[in-house]
């Protein structure tokens, strides 16, 4: 099973995931992927998660009145009750009515209409605020804005903490209503994320924990950009391969497919290239390089993405005819 993890834009699949598939795929693998990210933004703007918001926003409200019986609520948290109160069940119910007619029109000729485009738009940064009161102090974002958790994104010990916070991390809920059900469903022995920029990372640890906690068995793996730019940090974090087994570096497609079939096998690890790996003596960094030929490369593989779940009125699918900077 691969992964792609919030937070990205979800106007088209990312092409990490499709090219990984092609080339597991033309191996003879049974592959299933996932575009967590545009899964949960659906998700986010539905009748179902803001139900839940709202549940969770009459909880703090409740826990806050009973704090002020016992203490003076600081400024703050003055602020944040009365900001709850006025988010009522009414005012849920209309903002769900409102984002499902913005999903509609982002993926529907009127997204074309500038005046309608707005209006979903803002309806679409309503709705995160909405969810950012209920998993306060993070704030929930809708790309090109980050979402922040109160935690210290490149600080390992402070992704742990907010890994395992079950106030503030959303992703947590994510992983229940997407991820699990889907490894539950599949059964796969194999797990890779694609992490391909920083904000992935709070989303894609909290994953990798809660996976390894419920699914022991199951070999995760990541990669993408961002881990790239970690090399030379993981293997000096040990803390942080309890959440995973491996990190494939640089281009991953011949990589992960060594990965893939080692595992099958003897599992052996020691002969992959662009490979970190925990073993029973530590972490090993592979001295052996791959760079791909991409002219020997499969298509991309899109089969099995919720094409019709992204935010875009006509369907894109990327392609790379080169790589690197030039």
């Amino acid at each position: 099973m691969l992964i792609f993890p919030p937070d990205w834009f979800p106007s088209e699949p990312y092409l990490s995931l499709p090219t990984l598939t092609a080339t597991l795929r033309s191996a003879g693998y049974i592959v299933i992927q996932k575009d967590v990210n545009v899964e949960m933004f659906d998700w986010f703007f539905s009748h179902d998660f803001l139900q839940k918001v709202s549940g969770k926003i009459n909880q703090m409200i409740e826990q806050l009145r009973k704090e002020s019986t016992v203490r003076g609520l600081d400024e703050h948290e003055i602020e944040h009750l009365h900001a709850l109160i006025n988010c009522t069940p009414d005012r849920i119910s209309e903002l769900t009515r409102k984002a499902e007619t913005a999903k509609q029109i982002v993926r529907a000729q009127d997204f074309y209409d500038a005046e309608k485009l707005v209006w979903a738009l803002n309806i679409f940064n309503e709705v995160m605020d909405s969810i950012s009161l209920a998993y306060a102090p993070a704030r929930i974002c809708m790309p090109p804005m980050e979402t922040n958790l109160p935690y210290k994104l490149f600080v390992s010990s402070e992704l742990l903490k907010a890994v395992h916070d079950t106030n503030v991390n959303v992703y947590r809920d994510v992983y229940e209503y997407i991820v699990r059900p889907a490894i539950e469903g599949e059964c796969p022995d194999i797990i890779g994320i694609s992490i391909a920029f920083k904000q992935q990372l709070f989303s894609s640890m909290t994953f990798c924990a809660l996976i390894k906690e419920q699914f022991p068995h199951i070999h995760i793996t990541i990669g993408g950009n961002t881990v790239t730019r970690l090399r030379d940090v993981l293997p000096e974090k040990p803390d942080l391969f309890t959440l995973f087994d491996s990190a494939v570096i640089f281009e991953g497609e011949t990589s992960f497919l060594r990965l893939v079939e080692a595992l099958s096998n003897d599992g052996n690890l020691s002969k992959i290239p662009n490979l970190i790996y925990m073993e029973t003596t530590g972490i090993s960094m592979s001295s052996l390089t791959c760079a791909e030929d991409i002219s020997e490369l499969p298509p991309p593989d899109f089969d099995g993405l919720p094409l019709e779940k992204y935010f875009s009125p006509e369907l894109i699918l990327p392609y790379l005819v080169t790589r690197g900077c030039y």
